[in-house]
């Protein structure tokens, strides 16, 4: 249970790194209290792990947890982008999240390893998924918007 809480922080960003790829791969902001309530339900999902582990086990503890934990991250994101595509997008993305998380707590020997290299992967993957957004779509070339420009010149 103690290496759980070693790869936490990894855990809580790549978690927190796919809510933002489906926000801006979706075209459709996504409030900070959205991002506190995930963040919360994750807390929740080592509460649960933890308890449940103590009566029937890591493994089962982790089945039900993560399970439960996939499902409402999941619905959520079908409920914030208002589209059962996302939802199912986000579940795919979570099982493998979480099923990732377990292969790395039960690896003992190489799971520095496997957790570099799949961190690799996923920074890789968001790189692509991300490739064709017009980060500056909202700032023109010049660096102002067009009202702030005015008010500048007008100055």
């Amino acid at each position: 249970m103690s290496r759980s809480l070693k790869y936490v922080l990894l855990f809580i960003g790549l978690l927190f790194l796919s809510y933002f790829v489906f926000e801006v791969t979706a075209g459709k902001r996504v409030h900070p209290a959205q991002y506190v309530l995930v963040g919360i339900a994750h807390m929740i999902f080592y509460l649960l792990l933890l308890s449940l582990a103590e009566r029937i086990g890591f493994d089962w503890g982790f089945l039900v947890g993560g399970g439960a934990t996939v499902a409402l991250l999941s619905a959520n994101a079908g409920w914030i982008f208002a589209s059962r595509v996302q939802g199912l997008r986000a579940l795919f993305v979570f099982s493998l999240l979480y099923f990732f998380i377990y292969l790395l707590l039960r690896l003992e020997d190489n799971a520095l390893l496997v957790g570099a290299v799949a961190s690799f992967i996923a920074i890789a993957a968001v790189m692509y998924f991300t490739r064709k957004i017009d980060w500056y779509s909202s700032i023109p070339a010049g660096g102002l918007r067009p009202a702030e420009a005015s008010e500048k010149e007008a100055i």
